[in-house]
């Protein structure tokens, strides 16, 4: 009887639990923004996460305070040239604005798309190639509308119980200030 109470609970809590959305139902969203929007036809996507925080400010180089538990990432892919701009919130030079202060980054470079990525030779890996900090950073497109961040030997990396490697794409819409 324990055995069957058992099975029937975990076949209800597997009914009524909801699985993670698959990649083709990814979908495009807005983000408000307080700064200028890029647009025309040279932007080819806009890319927002909050990956936590250590592992991507070591690979870039920037300043963080020690109890940082994200950064805050826009990043805009351009066509022609194919270039990029990475926005992060949390990491880099200390600004003030409004008595506060707070620490934000503006990174630049080039991107190219590399095949292959562990079994799966035809996958597509965008290679972000960094102006400054000489480094370069890989994100796996598992879809159009969402991006994985690759650690340096294009390995998936793990994020934690908040926080996770993933950039998605958003539609940036102006905010009211």
């Amino acid at each position: 009887m324990k055995t069957v109470l058992t099975i029937a609970c975990c076949l209800l809590f597997v009914h009524l639990s909801e699985a993670q959305t698959a990649a083709a139902d990814n979908r495009l969203s807005q983000a408000i923004t307080f700064r200028p929007i890029p647009k025309g036809p040279s932007v080819l996507g806009v890319f927002q996460g909050r990956p936590p925080c250590p592992a991507i400010a070591r690979q870039l180089q920037l300043p963080v305070p020690a109890d940082c538990p994200k950064l805050k990432c826009e990043l805009v892919f351009y066509r022609q040239p194919a270039t990029f701009t990475l926005y992060i919130v949390g990491g880099g030079e200390e600004v003030q604005q409004d008595g506060n202060t707070y620490r934000r980054q503006y990174l630049k470079g080039k991107w190219s798309i590399v095949k292959g990525l562990g079994a799966d030779p035809e996958a597509e890996v965008y290679a972000l190639d960094f102006d400054a900090p000489k480094t370069r950073l890989y994100l796996y497109k598992g879809s159009e509308n969402v991006l994985f961040v690759l650690d340096d030997n294009k390995q998936f990396r793990v994020g934690d119980e908040e926080f996770s490697y993933t950039l998605n794409r958003v539609e940036l819409v102006p905010g009211v200030k």
